[in-house]
């Protein structure tokens, strides 16, 4: 019955994701608030049923579903689309949403498509606090992105505005206070996360092999990452910093994260294996 649940899922998750980017796609275009409540329900929806295949996958096969890169995307597209729900809830704003479904729609279409679930998976992955640790890490990472796109949508909007080019997206987007206090949110998400993730790893690292930390690349940048997102978020929070440059910066510092990472992930060797 399980078994059934999933592959049902499976198929109707990307379907769902692409109804909800649509019915944003709708409400970006049109002053009409129907769409936006449409749009929010609908993510409500996707959202939950997303949460139900993940636990209903982990309860199945006994380990955090992360063990190819085709659960993986599954996962990020959860993320993505649980932080925007989030920051759309907090700053009662959904314009941007067709922006972020469509990236989840995207990841959990390409997910469904390939998923395969041949049991084979890491250890470490049947023990639920690696699993949070895994989780909270990917959805910091994820809520960094979005304050990243965030971000660059703040930075596109202000080129608009500059060059007195009152288009589409000028017409679409909110406010640059909007979109900032919007990447705000995503970034403390991604902070909190991302820090939670971190420290779980570590107090896993000191219970199997005796020690805190580990000089494994990956985790070097990752922490390393964290502190200067950390760092940066005071000081822009203590100065009230703001405006175009900061935008700028909190764009081209996930876009440099990113790239370690995948570097790191491509040449370097890492006890970061999952299957």
């Amino acid at each position: 019955m399980s078994q059934i649940i999933i592959n049902s899922l499976n198929v109707l998750l990307p379907i769902l994701y692409a109804l909800t980017s649509g019915i944003y796609l709708l409400s970006f275009y049109s002053k009409n608030k129907t769409f936006e409540l449409w749009a929010l329900g609908s993510l409500l929806t996707s959202v939950s049923l997303h949460l139900a295949y993940l636990l209903s996958k982990a309860v199945t096969f006994h380990y955090f579903p992360v063990t190819n890169v085709f659960e993986s995307f599954s996962l990020i597209a959860f993320n993505l689309a649980a932080i925007y729900l989030l920051v759309e809830m907090i700053k009662e704003e959904g314009k941007t949403g067709p922006f972020f479904i469509s990236l989840a729609f995207l990841f959990q279409m390409i997910s469904s498509m390939f998923m395969q679930n041949n049991g084979s998976h890491s250890a470490l992955l049947e023990n639920p606090m690696f699993g949070f640790h895994v989780f909270a890490t990917l959805l910091g990472l994820s809520a960094m992105a979005v304050a990243a796109i965030y971000a660059f949508m703040y930075w596109m909007l202000a080129k608009e505005i500059k060059a007195h080019r009152f288009g589409s997206i000028y017409q679409g987007l909110p406010s640059l206070e909007t979109l900032e206090g919007m990447g705000r949110a995503a970034s403390i998400a991604g902070v909190v996360s991302l820090g939670l993730g971190i420290f779980l790893g570590h107090l896993w690292a000191y219970k199997i092999l005796g020690y805190f930390f580990s000089y494994d690349l990956k985790i070097i940048i990752t922490d390393v990452a964290w502190l200067a997102y950390l760092i940066g978020w005071l000081v822009v929070r203590l100065r009230n910093l703001g405006g175009l440059r900061t935008s700028q910066w909190a764009f081209w510092g996930f876009i440099a994260l990113f790239a370690a990472l995948m570097i790191v992930n491509i040449f370097a060797t890492t006890f970061h294996r999952f299957s």
